[in-house]
This record gives C-alpha cells, structure tokens and sequence, in this order.
C-alpha cells in the first residue's frame, strides 16, 4: 500500500510542478507544428517524403522519443502498428523477441544508422534491444513488408532502422560546442542519466553521448502463492556512443562512428522458479566508418561496420533454491560480424532513380557451456570461431520509375551467394500512385530470406545442410492525407508465406535433436493507422488484425494450425496530446492487447502445456513543461490503473509505476 500512496504522490508533485510552469513561452513549439509528412532513409536508401514512397513506414522523430525519455526501445516499439515486443513490458534486461506482423523471431532486421546488427552467437541472430537506450536515439524508422531486395538476410518481415544521435543545426545556425543532459528517477528505484556534447563547424561535426541506466527491479518470475519470497531483479548498464562527420569538400563526407555499450541483469532459473544468484552479462561494442560522394547525376556510398558480442550467464547456487537440480552453471557465447557495402544512386532525370549495390556479411562465433548438477558435472561440446563462420556476399539493383505525375513503380532484385548452401534470389515490385495530391493507393509483391543461424549450423543440434527460410509477401494499401498533410489515415492489408521454415526436431538418441527445414508458415493480416495534428491537439492510433497458421507435413499428411505464440490477434494503440499553453504538453496512451495462446514446460509432469493468456488494457500518462529555453520538467505515470497481465506465462510485468526527470540543452 506505501508503495502505491509513494508512487501517486511523486505523480501528483510532477504535474502539480509542470503546472506550475503554465505561462505563455512562445520558444516551445505547439502540436501544429508537427510534421506527418516526414522524409525517410530506409524505404529505398534515399530520401524520400511518406506521401512519395509505395513502402509502409513509420517515423519516430526525436520530438516523440524524448517523450518516451523514461522509456525503453523495446517499450516504444511495442506502441506501434503490426508490432509485439514481447519481454517489453518486464524487469530491465528482459529478454526481447520481435514480432513484427506475426513473423517469428529473427525475421525482422535491425539496423543501426542504416547497417545490420545482429548478434552470431544467438539461436536466431537477433539483435539485443536493451543494449540501447532512449538516450542515444535520435530517429527510429520502421519498414514494414519484405525488404531483402535492398538489406539482404532477415528482412522477411520488416526493417527497424535506429538512428543514432548527431550534431544538428540549431535555429540560428551551425554551433561550435553544445551541451545536452537527462536524468530521471522513478519507481522500482530506476534511474537514467545521461550526458553528451556536441557540435559543427564548416567542416566538422560531432556527438559524444554517455548514458548510464539502473534498477533495483522486480522478480521476474511469478510468486505462485505470494509466500516464496522472491528476489528482486537488479539492473546496471553504462552505454558510450560517439558520432564524427568531416567534410573536406562540399561533396565528399567521411564518417566514422564507435558505440560501446554493456549491461548486467539479475534472472530467474524459470517460470514460477526464483533464483537468488544468477547473472546474465551481455556487452556490444561497434566500429563503423564510411563516406558519401554527392555529384550531379546522384551519390555514391561506401560503409564498413565490425560488431563484437558477448552475452555471459553465471549461476553460482550459494543458496541453492527449492528442487534445483543445477547447483552450478557457467555459459559464454561469443560473436564477431563484419558488413560493407557501397551503392550508388542515379538520377534518371524525370524518368526517376536507379540504386545499384553490392555487400557482403561475414560472422563467426565460440560458445562453451559448462554444469554441475546432482547428477555430476556436464560440459558441451564447445563451438570454435574457427570452424563455426560463414560469409555472404549479395549484389543488388533497384529502379524507382515516375514516368509521369503521380506515379512510382519500384522494380527491384537481389542475387545473394551463402559460402554454405548457395544461391538464393529475391525480388520487390511497388507500384504507387498519388491522386491529387491526396490520396495514396500502393501495392507490394516481395520476397526476402532468412539464413540459417550458426547456431543452427554448428552447435551440437545443428545441421549444415540447412537450407534459408523463403518468403512471398503481398500488401495493398490505401493512405489519405489531408491537403496541408496535418493529418493522414492508412489501411493496409498484408499476407506472408514462408516456406523451409527451420524447426527443431528431437530425437530419441544423442544429441536428442536436430535443426530442419519443415514447416510452412502462413500468416495475414490488417493494419489501420492514423495521425492528425489539429491546433493544440495531436491524435494517433493503430489498429492490428492478425492471424497464422503452420502446416506440417505428417506421416504423408498435412497438419495445420494456429502456432503464433504469445502474438495477439488483435492490438489497440492510442494517443491523444494536448499543448495546453506554449510551455506545458500532457499526452495519454492507451494499449490493449488481445488473448494469446503461450507455451510452458511443466516440470512436475516434464510435458510442455499450452495456456492462454488473458488479454489487457493500459493507461499512460505524460506532461512535460518548460522552466526555461534550456531547461525542461517531465513526468509520466504508467499502467495507471495497475493492471497485473502476464505477456509469457509465469513471469511478472511493471504494475503501476511513475518516474520525474529534467532535461537541459545548449
């Protein structure tokens, strides 16, 4: 109950402290100023306005990520349409796996200012989310559809492109030295700080950002009876980023970009199970340097990127918990990737422009795991760097047509080479037409690919046989702008099949399973999205209908049924925002999310059970007022009405929470 009366008496001093602030400032920008028809990067490599590209995309600007400042990615993501972030929602260093449109893990690529992450070592290559804070983003933008014709493996269901901070003009002009700071504090004893500088001249630009991110957390597993009394779960991260651009001419840009970020998590041996002494450690550090050539006709790009991961797991059973078998485990996974690529754009004048590139991808990764259990000690046959690598190379060409007003016709297609199974070819066709400057009618027919993990190829269940996913995908949409582009409305149906899904088969004897390709994976949906800024008063919202099904083949027959695992069929986001006076902004969002069916091991019958998991509604609450042009106040308080919901069985979610925090710019 303290906790409770604690949490809504630091809300009520927040905004009772922002209120204080109302009094006209006319330095703070009003809703009306917002700009729906913002330019994305990630549709086709160029800039191109949102009414003019035939691709499905979202932009988050840096207006709208810091008023997610006390947030994490994963959390801001999980707002968006077609989007479930599942693991957002628990303790810091939760686990997180991307679904985007329904797609499994893996499927969705993240890039960091426009190049692949990814993680070798991992099952599914993917990406860890916590390893990014708020602090360091300055746009994100998200692709939605089959996107391999331009990014190659894993782009099956989409692309999330996270910009990193840079120096930026200011309303005057270029500024020499800059100095921006955050720091916020709020329940669960969190707290956020985080300091950069920056700047431009003639020639050069640059941002150096620290963030340092912690908490006292929460147990992640669920308590079944209330009575165990289950550890909290802490949290510690320290994040490094810096961004370096120098301009010898006015045409040529050297770039050159370092981010070293870790964190360590306190976590639980399991569903409903507690455990006192296991950490998880995961580090990323990345090097990433390139240039951009501007001529007449177009630019030429060239980037080279080398990421180093290492994730840790340590249970050292001191106090060893109630029916644990292990009383002691140690796991080290351990990845290196490299990526370059170089593309050049053309003008083909009024005809439209011509992308043509080449990349190439390699990775390799050593893992080990050992254990100590009543049963005596086990180790795993270790993966070697040596042996577990693999490299790809693709080469690409992509027409973007406007043969006359109003139309655009994407015509693309890549041809890719895996040093292990071979060839694989996609394809992308996008027409669009834009009437009257209004109204939008797109269609998409694309293919992408995902390439077996090294993990799959391998570790002890791992197969080198394995051949890459295959995708078809189609969309069709509408989207409406109004004609000063303050508002818009956008439905797009989608359907995506997969085949040579890769499945995990068990065996009777050693190593007990083995990695496949078996299934096919079918899964369609409607998406509903619409943004509107109206005087003071900003709107959004989306709406996400989806539905799946795999089909194995058994014993000569099909078998077909639902599989989308803690994926919701339907997802409710909305936003409404008001800029009460020039100097205060207050927001509430709302996030409902429907049934899903999960998966658990029971380990007192040793058989997996399927639950369903109840669907939930969430209310948050922002404010956010000026003291002075350099100085702002923010507060927000989420899962207002403490809701308890569960997105995997059997571990906790934040209930109500708050957080205050200031943020100072020169």
């Amino acid at each position: 109950m303290m906790s409770k009366i604690s949490t809504f008496l630091s809300a009520a001093l927040a905004v009772s402290s922002l209120s204080a602030l109302a009094q006209d400032n006319p330095q703070v920008p009003s809703s009306n100023s917002v700009q729906l028809d913002a330019v994305t990067v990630t549709a086709n490599k160029i800039e191109q306005k949102l009414s003019q590209t035939g691709k499905v995309v979202t932009v988050l600007s840096d207006s709208v990520l810091q008023r997610y400042a006390t947030q994490s990615v994963s959390e801001l993501l999980s707002r968006q349409a077609g989007l479930q972030i599942v693991g957002s929602n628990g303790p810091l260093g939760t686990n997180t796996d991307i679904f985007l449109r329904g797609a499994s893990a893996g499927n969705t690529l993240i890039l960091l200012d426009g190049l692949p992450v990814y993680d070798p070592s991992g099952v599914a290559n993917t990406f860890d989310l916590n390893l990014l804070t708020v602090g360091e983003c300055d746009r994100i933008e998200i692709l939605r559809g089959a996107q391999s014709t331009s990014y190659g493996s894993d782009a099956v269901a989409g692309v999330i492109n996270i910009f990193t901070k840079r120096a930026s003009s200011n309303a005057v002009g270029r500024k020499p030295f800059g100095v921006n700071a955050t720091v916020n504090y709020g329940t669960y004893k969190t707290f956020r700080g985080s300091v950069g500088v920056s700047g431009q001249t003639n020639r050069l630009s640059y941002n150096v950002q620290y963030t340092r991110l912690s908490s006292a957390g929460f147990s992640s597993a669920t308590d079944p009876t209330g009575t165990n009394n289950f550890d909290k779960d802490g949290y510690r991260q320290n994040a490094l980023l810096a961004n370096f651009a120098f301009q010898p001419t006015s045409r040529l840009t050297l770039k050159v970009q370092g981010l070293t970020t870790a964190y360590s998590a306190d976590i639980d041996a399991g569903a409903f199970a507690d455990d006192k002494d296991f950490t998880f450690k995961s580090q990323f550090k990345r090097l990433a340097t390139g240039f951009d050539y501007k001529h007449a006709q177009g630019k030429l790009s060239f980037n080279y990127s080398i990421g180093d991961s290492r994730r840790m797991f340590k249970n050292d059973s001191t106090a060893v918990e109630p029916n644990a078998s292990e009383i002691y485990s140690y796991q080290q996974y351990g990845g290196l990737a490299h990526f370059a690529e170089v593309y050049h754009n053309l003008k083909l004048g009024s005809w439209g422009e011509l992308l043509t590139g080449a990349d190439y991808r390699f990775s390799n990764t050593d893992q080990s795991y050992l254990s100590i259990s009543q049963y005596g000690p086990y180790q795993s046959p270790s993966i070697g760097k040596d042996t577990a690598r693999v490299g790809q190379v693709g080469v690409y060409a992509t027409a973007i047509l406007t043969p006359y007003r109003g139309l655009s016709v994407e015509l693309g297609g890549r041809f890719n080479r895996n040093s292990l199974y071979g060839n694989v070819f996609t394809y992308s066709f996008n027409p669009s037409y834009l009437l009257s400057d209004r109204i939008k009618i797109f269609a998409n027919l694309s293919s992408g690919f995902r390439a077996p993990s090294l993990y799959q190829l391998f570790s002890p269940y791992g197969n080198k046989t394995l051949r890459p996913e295959y995708s078809v995908s189609t969309e069709a949409g509408l989207q409406v702008f109004t004609k000063s582009r303050t508002a818009w409305v956008r439905a797009v149906y989608f359907d995506r099949q997969i085949k040579d899904v890769v499945f995990f088969e068990s065996l009777n004897s050693a190593p007990f399973g083995r990695y496949i390709n078996f299934d096919r994976q079918h899964d369609h949906g409607l998406e509903l999205e619409a943004q509107a800024a109206i005087n003071k008063l900003t709107l959004s919202g989306n709406v996400t209908w989806l539905t799946g099904k795999v089909t194995t083949a058994n014993a000569g027959r099909d078998t077909t049924y639902n599989n989308l695992f803690r994926r919701p069929k339907t997802q409710i986001n909305l936003s409404v925002g008001y800029q009460i006076i020039p100097r205060l902004f207050v927001s509430a969002t709302m996030r409902s999310i429907g049934e899903r069916t999960d998966r658990f091991y029971n380990g007192e019958t040793f058989t997996t059970e399927s639950v369903t998991l109840a669907s939930y509604t969430t209310i948050d609450l922002y404010a956010e007022g000026q003291i002075t042009p350099k100085l702002r106040l923010f507060a927000d308080v989420r899962n207002l009405f403490d809701q308890t919901y569960y997105d995997v069985y059997g571990y906790n979610t934040r209930r109500r929470n708050a957080n205050i925090g200031i943020r100072f710019t020169w």
